[in-house]
């Protein structure tokens, strides 16, 4: 199953950001800057992205180009992935 039965978007715990919430693409950059959809989340910061003018050329770009977001993406992930967590709770880890 792709998704949690009697949901309204088979998802558990609230909404997604888009309707294909379990592929991983381009389509976030599709949705900023329209009317919310009653099973998506859209915040005021999601709206903005496509009339600010530090962010709209990402918008333009990975809403014309998927291998270049998966690109960037990719870059950006392993820069993060190598820098490691910083986050020690004063409780510490337990699973």
């Amino acid at each position: 199953a792709s998704g949690v039965e009697g949901s309204p978007n088979g998802m558990a715990g609230g909404k997604s950001w888009t309707p294909r919430w379990l592929k991983f693409d381009n389509s976030y950059f599709f949705l900023p800057g329209k009317e919310e959809p009653n099973d998506l989340v859209a915040l005021p910061t999601d709206r903005v992205l496509e009339v600010d003018p530090g962010f709209k050329p990402f918008v333009d770009k990975y809403r014309a180009d998927e291998g270049a977001f998966f690109a960037d993406y990719a870059a950006a992930h392993k820069k993060l992935s190598e820098l490691g967590s910083k986050f020690v709770p004063s409780g510490g880890i337990r699973i």
